[in-house]
């Protein structure tokens, strides 16, 4: 093996994949390193890349992104920015192999990562900043979140608004036997149909997540794909999705969410769009219906349509309301916390030819001891205060059922 090779990765191939994504994942925390680890949905493969430079790069267009990884906020504001993580180092489990990015030539840096990744071989610890140490935010209790879903269907009622989605948090303590990696190799083998992730930013923290819902995607085929998904129930395991039934609630909310989209290809005046669903569809314990759009970029001559998209799409309906804009307002007033990267948006960017972008739900913030889980309900003028509650309840056994 040549200098320049044995610079550019770790011959680390003899150890497990888990051990190795365990020690990948120590090695960027310890260094205070952007750290992003994920597997697509119906995908075997694990993904893990991490930023050693502290260049910041925010790309103007998706479609001449970098290799890398997007991870954005709710509403972006001086406290949350919008993140995007450079593929400086990659493992995948695939090659079992930790290297470099091709075009990454900063070899001291490399070097200082490599000797971490040495030194800390044999350990399993870890440290994260207690960045929940200071937040005061008070959950809402049922009787409190069913009020704030009242004034909602209020507030549609009185035509102000046609959705409003709002939510809740809730802490729960960590052990002392709790480890992200292997929380999240457990996430991703329970959950085969969610894009699974974790992300680590320095001033964003460590969060985690399971999420059924694709914002957009682009494939090496310039095709083009986001998604409508709405409406939530919870089915026993072995239950057949074709005896399904839907209220009219939530088929009435899923059509809100596929009105958006359809609005916002019209605003850029666009028609050629394939349209399949709603269809239901299972992710985790629980249950959507799902309608697809596809567009195939170059037919239609519009090689930035994912960057014109992102911009309409996000923050979708589906996590936020309609009109946007005005339901934001209300979210900010009413919910009485801070959403930070819950209902943003999140996924990696030009791997392997692809980019896929996900809401970024059914997640949780990890602390030093504590997590903050998340969850929201669509709320439209039929809504049943007590039956958004449980659907939030619902959410968070997501997570729940696996880590604790």
């Amino acid at each position: 093996m040549n200098n320049k090779s044995e610079k550019s990765s770790i011959a680390s191939n003899t150890i497990s994949f888990e051990d190795n994504l365990e020690l990948f994942f120590n090695t960027s925390i310890k260094s205070n390193r952007s750290l992003a680890i994920w597997r697509i949905p119906g995908q075997k493969v694990i993904h893990a890349i991490c930023q050693l430079d502290e260049v910041e790069i925010y790309p103007d267009e998706l479609e001449t992104a970098t290799p890398g990884f997007f991870f954005a906020p709710f509403i972006k504001s001086e406290t949350h920015k919008a993140n995007f993580i450079k593929a400086d180092v990659v493992l995948n489990s695939n090659d079992n192999e930790i290297k470099t990015n091709p075009t990454f030539n900063k070899t001291d840096l490399f070097d200082n990562f490599k000797n971490q990744f040495e030194e800390l071989s044999g350990s399993n610890e870890f440290e994260i900043t207690d960045f929940l140490a200071h937040t005061k935010t008070k959950e809402k209790n049922q009787e409190e979140f069913e009020q704030l879903v009242k004034e909602s269907i209020d507030a549609i009622k009185d035509g102000s608004y046609q959705k409003i989605v709002p939510s809740r948090n809730k802490l729960i303590p960590l052990s002392g036997k709790f480890n992200p990696v292997k929380e999240f190799l457990k996430l991703s083998k329970a959950y085969e149909n969610a894009f699974v992730s974790m992300v680590f930013v320095p001033n964003a923290g460590l969060w985690m997540g399971a999420t059924p819902e694709l914002l957009l995607s682009i494939g090496e085929d310039k095709i083009f794909r986001t998604e409508a998904l709405a409406g939530t129930q919870s089915i026993p395991q072995n239950f057949e999705l074709s005896k399904v039934a839907w209220t009219q609630k939530e088929i009435e909310e899923q059509a809100l969410v596929s009105r958006y989209i359809v609005n916002c290809f019209k605003s850029i005046r666009l028609r050629e769009f394939s349209e399949y669903g709603p269809k239901t569809i299972k992710a985790g314990n629980l249950i959507h219906l799902k309608t697809e759009f596809t567009v195939d970029m170059d037919q239609v001559n519009f090689p930035l349509l994912g960057t014109a998209m992102l911009d309409l799409l996000h923050p979708t309906s589906a996590v936020c309301g309609m009109p946007m804009k005005p339901a934001a307002k209300f979210l900010k007033k009413k919910e009485g916390f801070d959403r930070s990267y819950f209902s943003g948006y999140l996924g990696p960017s030009n791997i392997e030819g692809n980019t896929s972008l996900y809401v970024n739900l059914r997640c949780m913030m990890v602390s030093k001891n504590h997590a903050m889980l998340f969850a929201g309900a669509g709320v439209t003028e039929d809504s049943d205060p007590e039956s958004e509650w449980l659907e939030t309840e619902m959410k968070f056994q997501t997570l729940l059922n696996i880590i604790l």
